[in-house]
């Protein structure tokens, strides 16, 4: 019998925590949720204690899955990210290692998830979250390990080691959405999301490489996308003290918040890095600063939806990633238009047949969908167009009519990245923005328009492949080159290449060397500038 769909997946990360991990895995063995209607995923940042010996003992107790990643330093995000992308329910509960579920917590967090008001970010409630663990041996012997449900019921009653959030809640009460920076609360310690939601704004930021911060990077991108914050009290939980410094943690943290504050770069994420938490909302208020939404509308000068028009499955990522990866992270909603199926890649610049064209399509049609959510880009905003890689200019009668529709149907565009119509070499690419800015023009639209160039003689010389073609004649000399600055979005981007696999690995039996070189991968993983050709009009 095939198992059912779980209702919820559990992501515990875990780093040498084995006696943690063990708490945590307990306390899920005895949800009121049943544990087919479950599923738990334990994302291993590389231990080397017995931790995958400890989840292997609860193989037959729950629906779990171990998974594993090598030890490369702090990787905290990247093992969330590797439960979220084998998650199979429609809601998604991150739970750390040493954190004791009550035995409703589950139930509690899909209640939240029902309200028919639209997406929700669910944040559980904590009991003895010490920032130091300065009561860490009394909380130790407060704990009934065998009856979890009692000691958080005997907390409450005596008002003691409540959540460290309580000051938050007592100032602004449990029904906080309405506030500017509801996000900053949501600690992934015990929460929740709806699992579509947190892969579609990209999952959390892996260039968070210390502790603290990337839970509320991902929480602002929740929010900016729409999701309401709550709180349920009823999907509580016990943090088991274990040992860490305060002053360490927020040494650590500190560039964090920085990177957070210039990455999104809003009047309110600027407030992160020197301000408490629990006087932002009050800092927002007293200084009369516009909402993230009234920002974007009215603050920033490139408002408005994107399109990005790339000729294969990874330009987008090579000539703009940065630049996505920053749209979407302010709210934007970005689509990424692929003109072709990059089904040549190996036959054409390596000169084998392995993969086959078509299974090369369905292979980066893949990678350029993971790429993408990297990026923070909603799956349902890609279309893939499927002409065939290297042979644009046999299907341009074709090339042009779905283009036009497709522009039809997204008249409001504000802004359009799409190759150079004249610098661009290779044909593939200087056919894609020839094309475009005809249907544009044809169709009156006057959206921002930005010009990559990817394909230049030094690409092709790395590359040792050429496929040209004859230019059309110069449109416009009126253009100025435009120098983007992507410094915090440079490890996104990084990670989102890397999606590319065909492309720089040796990814096929008797591959000696990779399609995309390797000295063009380090140059675009070391640039941390985009450029473009934009007309002043």
């Amino acid at each position: 019998m095939e198992p059912t769909t779980p209702q919820c997946s559990v992501v515990v990360p875990t780093y040498n925590r084995a006696r943690l991990l063990r708490l945590t895995l307990e306390s899920l063995t005895r949800q009121t949720l049943p544990t087919d209607d479950f599923e738990v995923l334990v994302a291993d940042d590389g231990s080397s204690d017995d931790s995958a010996e400890v989840a292997a003992e609860f193989g037959q107790r729950l629906r779990l899955s171990y998974l594993r990643q090598e030890d490369e330093g702090y990787r905290v995000a990247a093992a969330r990210n590797l439960g979220l992308a084998h998650a199979q329910a429609p809601v998604t509960v991150f739970v750390d290692s040493g954190v004791i579920l009550h035995s409703g917590a589950l139930a509690a967090h899909l209640d939240s998830h029902r309200d028919p008001a639209g997406p929700v970010a669910v944040c559980g409630y904590v009991y003895c979250f010490n920032e130091d663990n300065e009561d860490g041996a009394l909380i130790e012997r407060a704990i009934d390990y065998a009856d979890p449900d009692a000691t958080m019921a005997d907390l409450a009653g005596r008002g003691r080691w409540l959540d460290i959030r309580e000051e938050f809640y007592a100032k602004y009460g449990d029904d906080f959405a309405g506030l500017p920076a509801p996000w900053l609360v949501w600690w992934t310690c015990n929460v929740s999301a709806r699992t579509d939601r947190l892969r579609a704004v990209g999952g959390f930021d892996e260039a968070y490489r210390a502790w603290g911060a990337e839970d509320i990077d991902l929480s602002y991108r929740l929010h900016r996308t729409g999701a309401r914050f709550v709180l349920n009290r009823a999907a509580a939980a016990i943090h088991v003290p274990h040992p860490k410094s305060y002053s360490e943690n927020m040494r650590a943290v500190a560039a964090n918040y920085r990177y957070f504050a210039e990455k999104f770069d809003t009047p309110i994420t600027r407030l992160v890095p020197d301000n408490h938490f629990f006087e932002i909302n009050d800092i927002v208020a007293e200084r009369r600063l516009p909402s993230c939404p009234e920002y974007l509308a009215s603050a920033d000068p490139e408002a408005g939806s994107v399109l990005v028009f790339a000729p294969h499955p990874d330009d987008d990522v090579i000539a703009c990633g940065g630049t996505i990866a920053r749209r979407t992270a302010c709210g934007r909603r970005v689509g990424i238009v692929y003109s072709t199926d990059g089904s040549r890649s190996h036959s054409a610049v390596l000169g084998m047949d392995t993969p086959t064209p078509e299974e090369l399509t369905v292979i980066r049609e893949g990678e350029a969908r993971a790429a993408a959510r990297r990026l923070g880009v909603d799956d349902a905003d890609l279309r893939f167009l499927g002409f065939t890689d290297t042979a644009l200019a046999d299907s341009l009668p074709d090339f042009r009519a779905q283009v036009l529709k497709l522009l039809a149907e997204n008249r409001e565009v504000a802004e359009v990245y799409l190759p150079h119509d004249v610098k661009e070499l290779n044909a593939d690419h200087r056919l894609t923005g020839e094309i475009v800015l005809d249907c544009l023009a044809t169709l009156g639209m006057t959206p921002r328009i930005h010009k990559y160039v990817v394909w230049d003689e030094r690409t092709e010389a790395e590359f040792v492949f050429v496929n040209r073609n004859e230019p059309a004649p110069e449109r416009r000399t009126d253009e100025r080159l435009l120098v983007r600055d992507i410094a915090p979005q440079l490890p996104v981007k990084r990670t989102a290449l890397q999606e590319h696999r065909t492309q720089v690995d040796l990814y096929a039996p008797g591959q000696t060397r990779t399609v995309v070189p390797p000295e063009f991968v380090e140059r675009v993983c070391e640039r941390d500038i985009e450029e473009f050709w934009v007309a002043d009009h």
